[in-house]
C-alpha cells in the first residue's frame, strides 16, 4: 500500500471533450500511458484521477511522489518523452491548468 503520509502531490485540472471522455479516462487512469511512463521510477507513487461532482467533463488528476525532488529529477531526464506523451493527448481536453504543488502534512 502507498503511503501517502509523506508524499509531494502535482494537482491537474482537465475541461475534457465530451467525445473523449473514455479515451481520457483510461489514458490518465491507473492503466494508462502516464502511469506507465511516470512507473518507471521507484519514487513515483502513483495517480489519483478524480471526475469533479460539480462541473460537467472535469477531472482532477494527482500524480504523487515521494517528494519535490524525485519528481523534478524524472521529469528532467525524461523531458522529452513527457512532451511528447503531452502533445499526443492535447486533442483530448479543451483545457489544462497545473493547480499546483503540494506537500502532504501529517
Amino acid at each position: 500500500m502507498t503511503d501517502f503520509n509523506k508524499s509531494y502531490s502535482v494537482f491537474w485540472k482537465y475541461r475534457v471533450k465530451p467525445q473523449q471522455k473514455l479515451k481520457f479516462e483510461f489514458e490518465y487512469g491507473r492503466r494508462g500511458t502516464w502511469t506507465k511512463f511516470f512507473g518507471k521510477s521507484d519514487k513515483y507513487q502513483g495517480s489519483l484521477l478524480n471526475k469533479w461532482d460539480d462541473e460537467v467533463n472535469t477531472y482532477i488528476l494527482i500524480d504523487i511522489w515521494v517528494n519535490k525532488q524525485s519528481y523534478d529529477d524524472f521529469i528532467k531526464m525524461n523531458q522529452e518523452k513527457y512532451n511528447e506523451i503531452s502533445i499526443a493527448f492535447e486533442h483530448l481536453y479543451s483545457t489544462e491548468e497545473n493547480m499546483g504543488s503540494f506537500i502532504s502534512v501529517q
